[in-house]
Parts: C-alpha cells; structure tokens; sequence
C-alpha cells in the first residue's frame, strides 16, 4: 500500500473522530440543558434526602458503579446513594454531562473519595491534575499518602519527584513529616539520596514524640547510620538513642 493511500486514510480517520468528537459534545450539551430543565430525565439520584433527576445513559457512560446497577435492575428509577455528600454528587453528576467539574481545595478529597468508589475514571484524573498542581512543601507529604489509596499513578510520581527534589527543605519545615508512621518514614526516608538529611527527618520524628518513637526505630537505624553517612550529626543523634547508650544500659 502506498504512502499516498496511507495518508489518504489516517485524514479520513482524522476526519471522522474529529466529526465524532463534535456530535459528543453537542450530544453533551443537549442532555445537559434537558438535565437543568428537567425534561426527559428517567433517574432520580437520591443522596441523604436530596434528590437531582438525570438521563440514565449519562452517569452510565461514566461509572461502572451506575452501569452495574443499571444492568441488574433496568426497572428502577431511583438510585439511593448512602454516604455521599448532596455537592460531591452534584460534581460527579456536572462532570457526567459535561466533561468538567469546579474542583477546589475542600471539595477534591471528598470528590476523589466518591469517584473512585464509582469507578469514575474521568473524575479521578481531574482530580488528581488539580493535586498535582497545587503540589507544595506544606502538602506534598499528605498528596503523597493520599496516592497510597487510590488508583493515582502520574499523581503518585509527581508527588515522589517534589519531595526528593526538595526533600531538605521538606525534612526541615514539613508539619505533616510529623504524622507519618514507621512505614511511611521508612518508604520516605528510602527514597532519599544518603546524607545527613535522611538523618535529620529521622531525628526531627523521633523529636516530636521520644517516649513512643524510640522503640519502634530500629527498622530506621540502618538509613542513618552506615559508614557512609555517619556524619558527626547523625553520630550524636544515635548515642543519644537506646542502642547508643546500650553498653550502660548493660553495666
């Protein structure tokens, strides 16, 4: 077959997703104003009491949750979602229609929660563009978690690239390195290029709360203290630890 024929055919192809594309968001747009009016809506969403009419076939083409309950019972007209905020669902139902959703700092967790219990991909991924760009040295650690529980791949690794980009200034300043537990500091810490600043996140945990984080460290211990790291700071740190001080506890 010919370059000429070839290129003949991928334009053609061009051509008629580009038709395609267009017919969908007229489409989009036509069940979106039927939607506001009211007109022609076979569903009720029902959330805690707060009920808001659609077409079927929107959340369905988005959701495999709605698909599935449209499939085993294509009689029902009301969907009852339990546990799930009147606004959240309103934003589920907005992208549905629309291909877009406002997305905020108090509404994304919420919304990320919700869509994933739907399996609503497109959500998640506009909820985890917005994460990734709000991503900042007061947030990372906890944008970083967040990722830990859902199906947020490219999110996950931007997060990872900050923090060790900045993992200095993020073991220094972060409030939220606090709160982490031993997996977590560990897989953080892991990461880390060797140096005296894994030493210093380490340090800077145990120090918000030495009664309780002590004992549990010695997962932590061959991070922070191989020959090649063992600077006079991490040095001192260790000699104040339980094992530093282990040949007294002995005497």
């Amino acid at each position: 077959m010919s370059c000429v024929v070839l290129e003949r055919q991928d334009k053609a192809w061009r051509s008629t997703f580009h038709c395609l594309g267009q017919v969908m968001e007229m489409a989009c747009a036509s069940f979106s104003d039927l939607c506001l009016e009211g007109t022609v809506c076979d569903v009720t969403i029902s959330m805690d009491g707060v009920e808001s009419e659609a077409h079927k076939i929107v959340p369905c083409s988005c959701s495999d949750y709605f698909r599935s309950v449209a499939l085993f019972n294509a009689e029902k007209t009301v969907y009852k979602i339990p546990g799930t905020s009147p606004n959240t669902m309103r934003l589920i139902i907005a992208y549905a229609y629309t291909g877009t959703a406002p997305v905020t700092a108090d509404s994304v967790e919420a919304l990320l929660i919700t869509a994933e219990r739907f399996n609503d991909t497109g959500v998640i991924g506009l909820c985890c563009e917005f994460l990734q760009s709000q991503l900042c040295l007061e947030n990372c650690i906890s944008i970083w978690r967040l990722t830990g529980c859902y199906r947020c791949p490219a999110l996950r690794d931007a997060a990872d690239a900050f923090i060790l980009r900045h993992f200095a200034e993020v073991t220094r300043g972060s409030a939220e390195l606090l709160d982490l537990s031993i997996p977590g500091l560990r897989l953080l810490v892991e990461r880390a290029e060797r140096g005296r600043t894994r030493a210093e996140a380490v340090e800077r945990w145990v120090a918000h709360d030495p009664p309780s984080r002590w004992q549990p460290l010695s997962p932590l211990v061959p991070l922070v203290a191989t020959a090649a790291i063992l600077t006079a700071h991490s040095l001192s740190f260790l000699l104040k630890s339980p094992w530093g001080n282990t040949g007294k506890t002995q005497r």
